[in-house]
């Protein structure tokens, strides 16, 4: 706005000029460098110079409210350090100053974005407010910069004062700057000190200390309406409370410590809390303490410090250092928990309450009911919780954490870590296997005992997951025929077994034809007449036993290539391995024991190394049969 133009009597005040101490700082600026990252409480080394303007003739406003400033600077903290400073110095003089809060609270109420506030009409604003004059603000400098052992902090606004009438009376372009120095040991200071130290003030102390003595500079020169006792009321320099970056809740405490002038009254008030009464330990310096209790809620309100002298007369100042948030209420627990297994581990992924959520805590439990150990905390949505032993059930508890660390009730799943992560989404198999297997199926121990009544055939589109522990029962003339993928999972302990129905014979139970993956492992398979077939594919079968068989224990033929590795063929009746065709099988640590009248019998166009099996009886030429190099 042009103040040229403004009719009336103006009076410029020029403020301060610089001093030689701030030339000495000048000359050192060459190397100069620009920086927020130190923090350091030291007194104003000068005022820069800068211009204010007011017009005696023109009719003050009895309320203010101070509008959202227009921050043209790259600091975010500029923007509140600074309307709330000088809304402090401000709130000193003869007005009926509209709290911040308010305004900000009114403006939102009416659709204005703060970032708007310039292009709506002043009387529309004061219309909104419910006040008869209007300060508008823009910070045009908020920066630090060192210059040797110094460090400069500038603080730059242009103000402006309206009427009801859209003239203005006041405005004013100032720049201030101070430098850095020692640390205060005062009550006050200490604590200031411990929310430095910990991380909880954002921004530098020093800038809000700039801020400070350019709001109480620019405060002595606004004009105001005369005061009827023509009293000045006590001065309050500055107010600090330990809530500053934090969330409370009970258990904690809060100090509080306000600067002013010394030998009177003090207390701090609270909204939605009440009074908290302050002690002067040192001159002009209190401080109090309070215990938050459990039917506390501050959602973020101003500490507002209060000095009353003798003659009833008092002032108030609101900490601009941050607002007081105190919540007790635990918030909603996560929902839409589900897992994903990996081997010995899973992967839990869940939906985030709707409320600020500063991170979450997970612990795991061997029983759905049973103590849990936490595992760890987390701030994003999910989590990977490894050292799970596979195929054995874990209840794993999820429990959302507030900023004040109030904790939600747990929500909690059941999960099982697998080296296949489709077991998590697999079908569960009826115990009746049907004659075709289609999709994702599992089969799993809690499920045994299956049975094979017919033959039945898992389609080429199909995956078959079994767990440790299954147990299948087959019946005469039955045989599972493998065209999709099939991995078994059976260990020495609880190995995936397979014998006949009500414990008499079987004829076979595995015709792979796949050239898919196939994995079998730990699987032991009892009195079957050929346990195993492989006609195509490269399937894996290890760490398994087929043992007592009838006829065979493998027929491999085709241009099958399977790996057979730490089996044991055992009791075969008519030979433990035959090989036909143009197969070509991998054997390799195997134990071949007691099978008649052959323990292999090579009958393929290619020979078989199995030079790393053993045997009993041994190998030889009554043992094998074929090219086989042993």
């Amino acid at each position: 706005m042009d103040t040229a133009s403004i009719p009336g009597h103006v009076r410029t005040i020029r403020l301060a000029t610089w001093s030689a101490a701030a030339l000495l700082c000048l000359m050192l600026a060459g190397c100069a460098s620009t920086t927020t990252d130190t923090v350091v409480a030291s007194p104003a080394l000068t005022t820069g110079a800068g211009e204010a303007t007011s017009d005696d003739s023109l009719t003050l406003p009895g309320s203010i409210g101070v509008l959202p400033f227009d921050n043209r600077t790259r600091s975010e903290f500029a923007y509140e350090a600074v309307r709330r400073t000088m809304f402090n110095h401000f709130a000193s003089k003869n007005y009926r100053l509209l709290h911040w809060r308010d305004v900000d609270r009114r403006l939102a109420l009416a659709g204005v974005d703060p970032a708007e506030v310039g292009a709506r009409s002043p009387a529309e604003l004061r219309q909104i407010l419910g006040v008869d004059g209007l300060l508008f603000g823009t910070i045009t400098q908020y920066n630090k910069t060192f210059a040797g052992i110094y460090a400069q902090i500038a603080v730059g606004v242009d103000l402006t004062l309206m009427n009801r009438d859209d003239a203005v009376v006041w405005s004013v372009k100032n720049v201030k700057r101070s430098h850095a120095g020692g640390v205060s040991t005062s009550p006050f200071g200490l604590l200031m000190n411990a929310l430095v130290a910990a991380k909880h003030l954002y921004g530098d102390v020093e800038l809000y200390r700039a801020s400070d003595d350019l709001g109480r500079a620019l405060a002595e020169q606004m004009p105001e309406p005369e005061r009827m006792s023509g009293r000045v009321p006590p001065v309050i320099t500055d107010v600090v409370h330990s809530g500053v970056g934090q969330h409370l809740k009970y258990g904690a405490t809060l100090e509080i410590a306000l600067a002013g002038a010394a030998g009177l009254q003090a207390a701090a008030s609270i909204e939605g809390i009440g009074v908290v009464d302050l002690k002067e330990t040192s001159p002009g310096q209190y401080t109090g303490k309070l215990a938050i209790d459990k039917r506390h809620e501050v959602p973020g309100l101003a500490v507002t410090g209060r000095l009353v002298d003798e003659f009833g007369q008092a002032s108030a100042w609101a900490s601009p250092y941050g607002l007081l948030h105190v919540d007790n209420t635990p918030p909603t627990p996560v929902s839409g928990l589900v897992s994903t297994p990996f081997d010995g581990a899973v992967v839990l992924n869940w939906t985030t309450p709707a409320e600020e959520i500063a991170g979450y805590r997970i612990e795991v439990a061997d029983t759905e009911t049973g103590a849990g150990r936490d595992v760890r905390a987390v701030a994003g949505s999910g989590s990977r919780i490894d050292g799970l032993v596979n195929f054995e059930a874990a209840w794993v508890r999820v429990f959302a954490l507030d900023r004040a660390g109030n904790e939600s009730d747990r929500a909690q799943i059941r999960v099982m870590a697998a080296p296949d992560p489709r077991f998590a989404t697999a079908t569960a198999a009826p115990r009746t296997l049907p004659t075709s297997l289609t999709g994702v199926v599992r089969l799993s121990r809690e499920g045994s005992p299956y049975f094979l009544t017919a033959s039945s055939r898992i389609s080429p589109s199909a995956t078959v997951l079994i767990e440790p522990g299954v147990s299948i029962e087959v019946s005469p003339k039955a045989e599972l025929t493998v065209m999709g993928e099939l991995r078994t999972f059976g260990t020495a302990d609880a190995p995936v077994s397979v014998s006949g129905a009500g414990g008499g014979g079987f004829d076979a139970f595995l015709v792979i034809q796949s050239g898919q993956n196939v994995e079998v492992a730990g699987l032991r398979v009892d009195g079957a007449g050929i346990p195993i077939q492989v006609r195509a594919g490269a399937p894996v079968i290890r760490d398994s036993s087929l043992v007592r068989s009838q006829f065979n224990a493998l027929v491999i033929g085709g241009a099958a290539r399977p790996v057979i590795e730490n089996c044991e063929i055992a009791g075969a009746r008519a030979s433990g391995v035959i090989v036909e065709g143009q197969a070509q099988p991998v054997l390799r640590n195997n134990r071949f024991v007691s099978n008649e009248p052959f323990h292999l019998q090579n009958g393929s166009t290619y020979q078989i190394d199995a030079r790393t099996n053993t045997w009993e009886p041994e190998a030889s030429a009554m043992t094998i049969l074929g090219d086989v190099a042993y």
